[in-house]
This record gives structure tokens, sequence and C-alpha cells, in this order.
């Protein structure tokens, strides 16, 4: 279903006719989805561990604004949040950035690195959402010491960090594409990232997960 989203926004966002009956789709699937986590959450033996979950998914939020998530919001906090709720905060950090539901409502899926081979030959621009959110709201905290400099750093660091369409392996699913990643080595936090394609991302998130200023921030959250 998510491969078919994505290409929907492509390739049908503008006949009118489809967008409704995508709207329509994805709206039951919400709904069914919203039933099941109610009731599931209704009835736990463990309700502390409902409440983590439910914090969690606020905390790495998406959006039902844009249709497209209606569809995957549930999926999300099935995939990307549950399994990692009394495991470690980077590894929920991890599969949060890599969901498509992220990836999609923050539009890095979209980001070209403009010194990228895509980016030279379209002279198409960078993205920064996903970068500023993973800094402002799910990591250091909007007090955490960043600046300017380092969202668009991690925003060209999480270039190519995409969503596997029909023509891809395992589609709907996390793609990582080259030829839109931005090359070159990045400093974020007065860290260098030499160029290592995907590896960069997956290092810069890690680093971002064992700051200090991360773990005053989901603390005090946690604690309020």
């Amino acid at each position: 279903m998510v491969a078919a989203e994505f290409e929907f926004r492509r390739d049908k966002r503008d006949d009118p006719d489809a967008k409704r009956a995508f709207n329509q789709r994805v709206r039951t699937v919400y709904l069914a989805e919203i039933g099941a986590r109610t009731a599931a959450a209704a009835a736990s033996d463990a309700p502390l561990l409902e409440r983590l979950c439910h914090f969690w998914s606020n905390h790495f939020t998406v959006s039902i604004q844009r249709p497209v998530i209606h569809g995957l919001a549930a999926a999300f906090e099935r995939e990307a949040i549950r399994p990692h709720v009394t495991g470690r905060f980077a590894d929920m950090l991890l599969a949060v950035a890599r969901h498509p539901a992220m990836l999609l409502y923050l539009d890095n899926a979209q980001s070209i690195g403009p010194d990228s081979p895509v980016g030279l030959r379209r002279d198409k621009g960078l993205n920064e959402n996903l970068g500023r959110e993973l800094l402002e709201l799910h990591t250091l905290g909007v007090d955490g010491g960043y600046t300017q400099q380092d969202v668009e750093a991690l925003a060209r660091i999480l270039t190519g960090w995409s969503v596997a369409q029909l023509r891809d392996p395992q589609p709907g699913g996390f793609f990582f594409r080259p030829m839109v990643h931005e090359p070159g080595a990045k400093t974020l936090l007065g860290r260098i990232y030499a160029e290592g394609g995907y590896a960069e991302g997956e290092a810069a998130l890690l680093a971002l997960a064992a700051h200090p200023a991360t773990a005053r921030h989901v603390a005090v959250k946690l604690a309020r």
C-alpha cells in the first residue's frame, strides 16, 4: 500500500476522481486502524506500555493532515514505535527516521543534494524538514545548541533516504538513492562525517541519540 500511495502522489494527484477514491481508501484504513488501536489499549494488561507507546508516537509525530499519511500513521506506530518501547532510544530513532510515514510526511523522500548527480542535472534543491525536526523535536531540543548550519548539514547527510517505489526492490519500504545523495564530507555539531552514503545518516543519528542534550530533552519531556 505504501508504494501505491507514493506513486499516487507523483502520478495521479491532479486527477479529481482518483484523488477522491484515494482519500476514501486511506480514510477507511485509518479509521479501522484507530479502532483496533483503541480496543487493544483498553483491553491491555500492560497499560503503562500503552501509555509509553502513545508518548513516543506523539514525540515522533506524523500528521494525517496530509492524506497520504492516513494509511501510514498506524503502521508507523506499529512498526517504528511499538517494537522499541522497552528497548534503546537509538534503535527507535533509526526506525522512525527510516519509516516511509516520516520520510513522506517531512518530504525527505523528495530531498535532493544540490551537488548530487540528480541535483546537478535537474537543478533541484535540499529539503531541510526532516533534519530540522530531528534536531529540534526528536533529539537535542530547541535549546540543544545546534545552529542553522547543523540543520543544513543533517539534511545533506540524509539526502538519499527515501521510499522504494513499485520498480524498486521491496516496494513501500526504506530505500537509499545514491544518485540524489549529497557528496563530500559534512560537519554536524563539530563532528566531520566523511562521505559514506547511507552510513553517514546512521552514524549521525546514533551520535544524536547519545548526545547529552538529547538525554536532557527526552528526560524532561517524560517527567512532564
